[in-house]
């Protein structure tokens, strides 16, 4: 598709290797993908430099001491020119200047490059982009759009109105103004996955959102880009989980609770409704409140609270305040308000 050298001098960085190694993949430098080309985009990431199975790796200085692979360094990205090479990379990954409708259908459109399995039922309107895979006994219901290159396993259903595969919300700052970073992942969904109506799910910016096998969707729930949902999670309605965020398996999640981005949360944790999450958490935790807590120390500090609301007020005396200078008064108010 595109070779190391082609990169560097795209988006003016030095080049450390193989000059003619083609690029074919752009993945998430944590992901288990052998080979393909990983971009330095945050602190965190330096973390993987040794472990990942990338050829290519795009990044700062400090990536020069990583031994047998390719090395892109580059002291500041450009966001116009990395956008330049994920938009070419996109298209090309996806099909998509190749659009048309292949659906024997005129209420529902299915795009070029499509895998579809058998005893699959669309209803009126959906929408289904370019290079998505979709397994057996699959029902999507009206309006919903499955955007290019998601994957949807077998034994899905999708209810009506859902968004899948939507832009991360993810952007660079330069020159005071925030640009967003073409995501080029995807999303996966995996067999006995149920969602309900009205649900966005973003796709990854390099690497993929995943929803685990058995998992189970309400309705009204923004799943962010890079999200990782384990097996067998409960997710209820109106719950919003940000970017980066993993919930291992058997995890519930109660309605209008908020979770931070780049947080794991633990096997078998429950998170009660409206509960703000900030931190991640083991496993088996009970959680509830904002900031979000153990319930157990949650409903103590809510008892002390009650307690202390009861006692009676303090009030200062008339002649207490009478007695005080104008000055001193002054500044006792000044701090009271």
């Amino acid at each position: 598709m595109i070779t190391a050298s082609e990169v560097a001098q795209l988006l003016g960085g030095k080049l450390i290797g193989q000059a003619d190694l083609e690029i074919n993949e752009i993945i998430d430098i944590h992901d288990n993908s052998n080979g393909g080309l990983a971009i330095i985009h945050q602190k965190k990431d330096l973390n993987a430099l040794e472990t990942s199975k990338a050829e290519v790796i795009i990044g700062p200085s400090v990536i020069e001491s990583v031994k047998d692979k390719t090395l892109i360094v580059i002291d500041k990205i450009d966001p116009m020119k990395l956008n330049q090479l994920l938009r070419f990379y996109k298209v090309k990954r996806y099909g998509l200047e190749d659009q048309c409708n292949t659906s024997d259908r005129s209420d529902v459109h299915i795009g070029n490059h499509v895998s579809i399995g058998k005893d699959c039922y669309f209803m009126p309107g959906v929408k289904i982009m370019n290079g998505v895979t979709i397994g057996d006994n699959v029902v999507v219901h009206a309006n919903t759009v499955i955007k290019e290159g998601t994957v949807i396993g077998s034994n899905v259903t999708i209810d009506a109105n859902c968004s899948i595969g939507n832009y991360s919300f993810e952007y660079l700052f330069e020159h005071g103004e925030y640009i967003r970073l073409e995501s080029v992942g995807r999303v996966i969904i995996e067999d006995d996955v149920e969602i309900g109506a009205n649900n966005t799910i973003d796709r990854g910016t390099f690497g993929s959102t995943v929803i685990g096998r058995g998992t189970k969707l309400d309705n009204q729930i923004q799943i962010g880009h890079d999200v990782k949902i384990g097996q067998h999670c409960l997710i209820v309605s109106q719950v919003g989980i940000a970017g980066w965020t993993i919930l291992e398996d058997h995890v519930i999640v109660h309605g209008q609770a908020g979770l931070a981005g780049g947080l794991r949360i633990g096997h078998g944790t429950m998170i009660k409704a409206q509960a703000g999450v900030t931190k991640s958490c083991k496993p088996n935790s009970q959680l509830c409140g904002y900031p979000a807590r153990e319930s157990s120390q949650f409903l103590s500090t809510v008892a002390a609270l009650n307690k202390l609301s009861r006692q009676p007020q303090s009030k200062l005396s008339a002649a207490t305040v009478e007695s005080e200078s104008p000055g001193v008064l002054r500044r006792w108010l000044r701090k009271l308000i």
